[in-house]
């Protein structure tokens, strides 16, 4: 490349740029003088100034619109890959200011049924330096409210994925606990507890929307062994679900970001499921998955650093050391 040359391209601004892709996508001048919201005499001043530029005509006229010239095609990559740098320094810039403007302001955060617990003495502490955040808890409506703007992100269960908006993937649970009142007959076992003997118990377990809300897996586990479970109870509430353990000499599972408050329940004891029985568990029906839903990052008003820190006790807590 000629000095020469290089002097003229460094002298293009970016919205003619813009106008070589808009043209060379839309094979047509007015197409993508509406896609840019200008007048069609400014993409006309562009394609000349981008014509004297590289010395050739860049788009010949056809019945079909504008054809890109082998030049224009070869350039093609080239200026995607620049215009598409600059889009991620405005949404860099934009992500800074909003986060700079709504820094006095809460976060809103929706976190699915038994998060918000685990959530609230994590993000209190004072390494977090996140300002003040409002913990909500998930509803139907929160993917919706997050579009809108009620709400900056949330973290659930559920997989459904909505256009508008990322899911990203943040993992399973991998640590599962036994629970049980403390004077259970199940704790008088002095080996690691298999799903065998969990099955000759009462069981109980406490609805998740889009993973036990058919079946339970250690029913499944059942069917599948040929065992009959003396009883299975199904709740929606925490409340009740400590109730029944303490009243009804049950048997429950929580997971590893249960554990955390299950464990301040007067009477209850818990203990980790072993990794053998888990993969068994596991075999019949896939752990739930959690994840991370947010709007677009041009539109969040908080930073990527931010939603981390977030997620990183989470993270911790879904495959705890052992």
């Amino acid at each position: 490349m000629s000095n020469v040359l290089l002097k003229q391209i460094c002298e293009l601004d970016v919205f003619t740029l813009l106008v070589f892709k808009s043209i060379f996508d839309t094979g047509h001048a007015n197409s993508a003088a509406k896609a840019l919201d200008v007048s069609a005499p400014k993409i006309s001043r562009c394609l000349n100034a981008l014509r004297l530029t590289f010395n050739d005509e860049l788009f010949y006229r056809r019945q079909q619109g504008l054809k890109p010239t082998p030049l224009a095609e070869s350039l093609y990559v080239a200026i995607c890959q620049f215009t598409e740098s600059v889009y991620h320094l405005e949404q860099s810039a934009t992500q800074i200011q909003n986060a700079a403007i709504n820094a006095d302001l809460p976060l809103h955060i929706a976190a699915c049924n038994g998060l918000l617990s685990f959530l609230a003495p994590q993000l209190s502490t004072p390494d977090v330096a996140l300002g003040q955040i409002r913990l909500h808890k998930w509803q139907e409506n929160s993917a919706e409210l997050i579009h809108a703007g009620a709400l900056d992100f949330g973290i659930t269960l559920e997989s459904a994925e909505n256009k508008e908006l990322s899911y990203t993937k943040l993992g399973s649970v991998n640590g599962v606990y036994i629970v049980a009142a403390k004077q259970h007959p199940l704790w008088q076992i002095e080996t690691d507890i298999t799903l065998e003997q969990i099955c000759r118990h009462p069981f109980l377990y406490q609805e998740v929307k889009g993973f036990n809300s058919k079946i339970d897996p250690l029913e499944l586990f059942c069917q599948r062994q040929g065992l009959l479970l003396p009883a299975v109870d199904k709740v929606i509430d925490r409340e009740e679900w400590y109730a029944h353990l303490l009243t009804m000499k049950s048997v429950a599972f929580c997971s590893s970001i249960d554990m955390h408050t299950v464990k301040h329940m007067p009477g209850l004891h818990l203990e980790r499921l072993s990794d053998i029985e888990l993969n068994r568990l596991h075999d019949t029906m896939m752990a739930p998955q959690y994840y991370l839903i947010e709007k677009p990052a041009i539109h969040r008003r908080y930073s990527q650093s931010q939603s981390a820190l977030v997620v990183r006790s989470l993270l911790a807590a879904l495959d705890p050391a052992r």
